[in-house]
């Protein structure tokens, strides 16, 4: 009996062995075909009966590819408990942490992976960008988006283009038992669709394009010649309704085009860069209609996809030319628009991301690409964004993000331009006292309109800059030290505010003025760098306040003979006027002395009993106005 149990036990476990085997079996060759959709419930199945590290990574990768984040992080982090997980785990995870928004996690993930794989491009920028993520937050105000409403049978939808009175985009929808689904996603088929607002201001019901454009496979995302008679658009690579197969049993995607035949799409031709062994997509056409921007993974770029441009020349599409490093990384550029200013906007998964993809901005300038700039939260976000178009108007356009559950969908944005505030104090100077009643005139330059303000009775003041525009400040209060000041909002992409501190000094004849930090090489009287940079805030000083006029002079300290010390001081307090002069100040304004040890501000009992910081104190350089 103990005999017959035991044979029983064993049968019981070589089925079960069996069957996980048959599961992960049909899982693979599922997994193989990029069928993920249905690879991940024979893998789950299997798992259920074999807990096998290297399956809880094929799975979570499946999660991963279908866009389930949270699905695939918790899977990554399981097979991460296990000494025989492979590195790439460590930087899927970091990946998955980063669009669940845990920062440190994914610090600590990618840091693990690095120990491995220290020559990894792409890992070592998402390091970065996760110490860096702080900077996406830091002007929440330049974008606002309202999301748009599809209807209910559209499950994802993404990449909206202008095209007539509304919009043309790309979507899939849920699928009844027996309907055809992509492997891929477990959805429809993607297709190009139609939209417009009602009178109403609300998007009416999308509409499928008309015509052959919409087959059996994957159609979109596209883009239109400027008089909307010719579209670009990505297509499966299928003839007669059957999926075309490279020798890799691979499917790759191709651009098309077509025409406008009355109300339908004809005509459809293959673009002559395309191949079975690699695939190209997601075309976006410049103003002129003769460049193409699109992405590939074809041989000889950076690594995953990249962007590259054709031109059309004599008719035909050339050579496909890649962006360049400066634009590609190793990892996945996609979804370029190139807009009507040349500007190039377009999503990467490298770069300064947030987590996923975000959407970057670049110039071609100078004959080469400037370094993309992330265009932040919240157009951006740590989950997926993308499919970024830019209306005319340059203020509003559209994203597609997946930071909904539940799919991919578009978002209206309107593009807010950046605030800036002036915000000024005016207090003592070296003292925390505020003074009221300064009077603060601020010049634009671009129409030289001035604003006219005084501190209040708490010292300050404000006032709403413009962008693009420079501001030049006067401070002024009678008896007083005038103070101006430059303030340039040019260039600024980021709000921010700017703190003007003004410091009120009262004018006193003959009151000694120390400039601090002004050093001389022993026995020398030549004005150091460091000297200069002290003297120009007089230079300055003496621009603002062109009436006064000053004496400069110079001490020494009780070393060395008294006469030595008198002309020594001579010559420093004289090399400063020199320097004021050369800079434009005007000598007749200008008289020196040198004091030697004559004033000193410490007295010491003897000269050798005073301490190094003593002698410092009494080395020195001032100014006194003389007269206004």
């Amino acid at each position: 009996m103990k005999l017959l149990n035991a044979t029983y036990i064993l049968l019981i476990a070589l089925l079960s062995s069996c069957s996980a085997g048959y599961y992960f079996n049909k899982g693979d060759k599922a997994f193989n075909e990029m069928r993920y959709s249905v690879a991940i419930p024979h893998y789950e199945n299997g798992l259920d009966k074999d807990r096998q590290v290297s399956y809880v990574e094929k799975l979570a990768h499946a999660y991963r590819e279908v866009n389930d984040v949270e699905k695939a992080e918790f899977l990554y982090l399981e097979a991460a408990q296990s000494p025989d997980a492979s590195p790439s785990v460590y930087f899927y995870l970091g990946k998955m942490h980063m669009g669940n928004s845990r920062m440190a996690e994914a610090i600590k993930a990618f840091t693990i992976y690095l120990e491995h794989e220290p020559d990894d491009v792409v890992a070592r920028m998402l390091l970065a960008a996760c110490w860096s993520v702080d900077d996406r937050y830091e002007d929440t105000t330049l974008y606002e988006l309202n999301y748009i409403n599809s209807g209910d049978e559209l499950t994802n939808v993404f990449s909206p283009v202008q095209y007539k009175d509304g919009v043309v985009f790309t979507a899939d929808k849920n699928v009844f038992l027996n309907s055809k689904t992509a492997g891929w996603t477990g959805y429809s088929y993607l297709d190009l669709y139609y939209m417009e607002k009602g009178d109403s201001g609300k998007w009416m019901s999308p509409q499928l394009l008309e015509g052959p454009i919409n087959g059996k496979f994957h159609e979109g995302p596209a883009t239109f010649t400027s008089d909307e008679q010719t579209v670009f658009f990505t297509r499966s690579n299928y003839s007669k309704r059957k999926m075309v197969l490279n020798e890799n049993k691979e499917n790759n995607l191709k651009i098309f085009k077509a025409t406008l035949d009355g109300d339908k799409w004809k005509h459809l031709e293959e673009l002559p860069f395309n191949s079975d062994d690699y695939s190209c997509g997601h075309p976006t056409l410049a103003s002129d209609d003769k460049t193409l921007y699109f992405v590939s993974d074809m041989p000889g770029g950076y690594g995953g996809t990249d962007i590259y441009k054709s031109t059309l020349e004599d008719g035909v599409w050339s050579q496909p030319v890649n962006l360049g490093e400066a634009i590609n990384t190793p990892g996945d550029e996609m979804f370029p628009y190139i807009h009507h200013d040349g500007t190039l906007y377009f999503s990467s998964d490298a770069h300064n991301t947030m987590g996923g993809l975000d959407v970057f901005m670049s110039y071609f300038h100078d004959g080469k690409w400037a370094n993309p700039e992330n265009l932040n939260y919240p157009l951006n976000t740590t989950w997926d964004d993308y499919g970024f178009s830019l209306l005319p108007d340059d203020t509003t356009g559209f994203v597609s993000s997946s930071r909904l559950e539940g799919g991919d969908r578009t978002y209206e944005f309107t593009k807010k331009p950046p605030t800036f505030n002036l915000i000024g104090i005016s207090r003592k100077k070296g003292e925390e006292t505020r003074v009221p009643g300064v009077t603060v005139s601020i010049t634009r330059a671009s129409d030289n309109k001035v604003f006219e303000m005084v501190s209040d009775a708490n010292g300050e003041f404000k006032l709403k800059l413009q962008p693009e525009e420079e501001y030049y400040l006067v401070c002024t209060k009678e008896g007083c030290f005038t103070r101006t000041d430059n303030i340039s909002t040019k260039g600024l992409k980021i709000s921010q505010d700017f703190y003007a501190d003004f410091e009120v000094e009262e004018i006193v004849i003959d009151k000694p003025i120390v400039l601090e930090n002004i050093y001389y090489d022993f026995d020398k009287w030549n004005i150091r760098e460091d000297a200069a940079l002290e003297l120009n805030k007089l230079v300055k000083l003496l621009n603002d306040n062109p009436t006064i006029h000053i004496e400069m002079g110079s001490h020494t300290d009780c070393r060395g003979t008294v006469n030595y010390n008198d002309v020594l001081s001579d010559k420093r307090a004289m090399a400063a006027v020199e320097y004021l002069a050369y800079r434009g100040i005007d000598k007749e304004r200008l008289t020196w002395k040198g004091y030697g040890e004559n004033v000193p501000i410490i007295e010491c009992p003897s000269c050798y009993k005073c301490s190094e910081e003593e002698h410092q104190t009494n080395r020195r350089t001032e100014f006194k106005v003389k007269k206004m």
